[in-house]
């Protein structure tokens, strides 16, 4: 290979040279410029080399492969330029700086100074950070708060969302974090007052209370010390929150006003949790039904009258026209339910069979103790064969006297009888 057929592989080092090449043309006139000089070099002898242009400034030449080159150069070798290194230029410049005649690099955008051509830029001395938002600004356009003074934080609460400013005389801090600010309006959402006067807990939890008639939940703000829970779902499952006063209301609510809040309640959860990812919500069975009624307002019913209560219901709802998706979804959950409610029917019909077995024993050991009174007045309520507990009805009057002092008499009637005995609260 001849030294006319090796292309010579070079770098321009442009950095110091004033009138940086815009187009090829331009490179290859200043290339034809260097030329001459660079023809008398040897590469080996040092592969970098700056050409002094007067006031033009210096141009470096870089060797990229000098161990390659021929030796000497020719007016046949022939040169390629593989890259060229070009002076740094600050093309995101401050709108502040370059108005008074200065050129800063800007990191951030600031909208208000957007000319309709491009996105104004603003360098670290003149950005403004509002707390609640990475967003930046310049001085000139520093958000202000609705009253015109000078924004001090952006609300992020639900409302604003961070799209609105305030000043401190219309910012609250947040109890625990003060760097997270919210306006009057998005704190009083976000963190509601207690409906209790005295109480200064946020009232995160909305009461539940709601009919199917009327599904717009109460919705009174309730902190968790006053928060009541209705447990109708179980032990294991959140209960419908209540305010004090709808709590109050449920000794005096009739059975049917009660099973309709269940429903109207569980057709609210089910609506809320139609995705996958979340936990199917049901109506309580009945043997649960059972107890809320008498733990609630002392009212002692059968499972076929718990069930006539469910019947009932879906017999109005099904003679209401026209319906709507909680209408639809209510009749939806009761249909689900008349599996369980047979179930619970079938199973009690059983149990109180074998847990009538065990109450008869415990008035026959009632009267062997000569406590005639008790034995007359004691009545049977369910039997648990899982858990083996007995439930049973006392006369208030005669409770103390039924489970005796510190419990000793009842625990001696479970050892006579063979089961737990646990007297109903109705």
């Amino acid at each position: 290979m001849t030294g006319q057929d090796v292309v010579v592989p070079v770098t321009l080092d442009l950095r110091e040279f004033r009138h940086v090449p815009r187009s090829a043309d331009e490179c290859v006139a200043l290339w034809e410029r260097l030329e001459p000089v660079v023809l008398s070099l040897d590469p080996r002898a040092g592969p970098r080399v700056r050409f002094d242009l007067g006031d033009e400034g210096e141009v470096g030449v870089w060797f990229l492969d000098p161990a390659t080159a021929p030796q000497p150069f020719g007016i046949g070798t022939r040169f390629a330029i593989r890259g060229v290194l070009e002076p740094s230029e600050i093309r995101r410049v401050c709108t502040v700086c370059r108005a008074a005649g200065t050129t800063t690099y800007a990191p951030y955008t600031c909208a208000g100074c957007d000319d309709g051509r491009r996105v104004g830029r603003v360098c670290e001395a003149h950005a403004v950070f509002l707390d609640g938002s990475l967003r930046a600004s310049c001085t000139g356009h520093a958000p202000a708060c609705p009253c015109g003074r000078r924004a001090a934080a952006w609300c992020s609460g639900p409302d604003c969302r961070t799209r609105k400013a305030w000043c401190e005389t219309h910012l609250r801090r947040h109890p625990g974090d003060p760097a997270v600010a919210h306006c009057e309006g998005c704190y009083a959402e976000r963190f509601p007052a207690c409906e209790h006067e005295s109480c200064t807990g946020s009232g995160y939890i909305r009461c539940e209370y709601r009919t199917l008639s009327a599904m717009k939940p109460c919705g009174r703000r309730i902190c968790i010390e006053h928060a009541r829970r209705w447990q109708v779902y179980g032990s294991h499952s959140r209960g419908l929150a209540l305010c004090t006063r709808h709590h109050q209301q449920l000794p005096s609510t009739s059975p049917e006003a009660l099973i309709d809040m269940i429903l109207a309640g569980t057709v609210a959860r089910s609506s809320r949790g139609r995705s996958a990812t979340r936990r199917r919500v049901s109506l309580p069975r009945i043997s649960i039904v059972r107890h809320i009624l008498i733990n609630t307002r002392r009212t002692v019913l059968d499972m076929e009258a718990v069930d006539g209560l469910f019947t009932a219901l879906e017999t109005h709802l099904r003679g209401r026209t026209p319906r709507d998706t909680n209408l639809s979804t209510a009749l939806d959950l009761l249909t689900g339910h008349r599996a369980s409610r047979r179930e619970d029917i079938e199973r009690f019909r059983q149990q109180h069979l074998e847990g009538h077995g065990h109450y008869h024993r415990l008035v026959q050991e009632l009267h062997r103790r000569d406590r005639h009174e008790l034995a007359e007045a004691v009545t049977f309520s369910d039997y648990r064969p899982r858990s083996g507990i007995l439930f049973v009805h006392v006369p208030a009057r005669l409770q103390g006297l039924f489970r005796g002092k510190g419990g000793s008499f009842v625990r001696q009637l479970e050892h006579t009888v063979g089961v737990r005995i646990q007297v109903e609260r109705g």
